[in-house]
């Protein structure tokens, strides 16, 4: 699934606070950093470039573009370069717009994206009972904080998030089929408000509406 990445970041960014509050795994300096920077965590923007390499390391994909969040539930990734494509959530509805195929798919929140971390975006689920903290490591100046999917049948093996100065500044996700993505976050703002109606998706005149709530 072409926009399954961005959702599950967005997905345990503003759902994995709450739920590690209540109900922590063994403690370590990497998780209570991890608490501490979702706490404090409302909105999310930055640029950012993401690049997909298979399992022999070939470059997939490669992309830059801008991506905002905000708790709870609602994320838009504006994908500009080389090509236009968006992936937005307002609350309720997953909406992917396609620009060279003049095409806009639609989703409901909770149901979606399936049976994957993704889903947690909905914020019913516990995150724990879907990943395990599996600690954190140093590599120069970026603290890395590892994530292992519960379930088998996940699309994914491993979430590293990477945090410079208590902050975070890249994702990796690494799949089954041993297909990587990483995500690196510029000019990062956590402080600025952002209105829910910013998150609302108008598909452009023009382009096919495939709605899959309805098929």
């Amino acid at each position: 699934m072409r926009w399954l990445p961005a959702a599950l970041i967005a997905g345990i960014l503003f759902v994995a606070g709450s739920a590690w509050a209540v109900n922590p795994p063994p403690a370590d300096d990497g998780l209570q950093l991890l608490r501490d920077y979702l706490d404090a965590l409302d909105t999310f923007s930055a640029d950012f470039h993401q690049r997909i390499t298979d399992r022999n390391l070939d470059l997939v994909e490669d992309v830059r573009g801008r991506v905002v969040l905000k708790k709870p539930g609602r994320f838009r990734w504006d994908y500009t370069d080389p090509y236009e494509r968006v992936i937005a959530a307002d609350g309720e509805r997953v909406w992917l717009y396609e620009a060279d195929l003049e095409q806009v798919t639609v989703r409901r929140l909770d149901a979606g994206l399936g049976e994957t971390p993704a889903a947690l975006l909905t914020g019913t689920a516990d995150v724990l009972e879907h990943f395990e903290y599996r600690g954190s490591t140093v590599d120069g100046e970026l603290q890395w904080l590892s994530l292992e999917p519960r379930a088998a049948t996940s699309d994914f093996a491993m979430i590293e998030l990477g945090f410079i100065a208590r902050q975070l500044r890249r994702v990796s996700l690494t799949d089954r089929l041993g297909q990587q993505t990483r995500i690196d976050f510029d000019d990062v703002d956590t402080t600025s408000s952002v209105a829910d109606t910013f998150f609302r998706f108008v598909p452009p005149a023009g382009a096919d509406v495939i709605d899959e709530n309805d098929l």
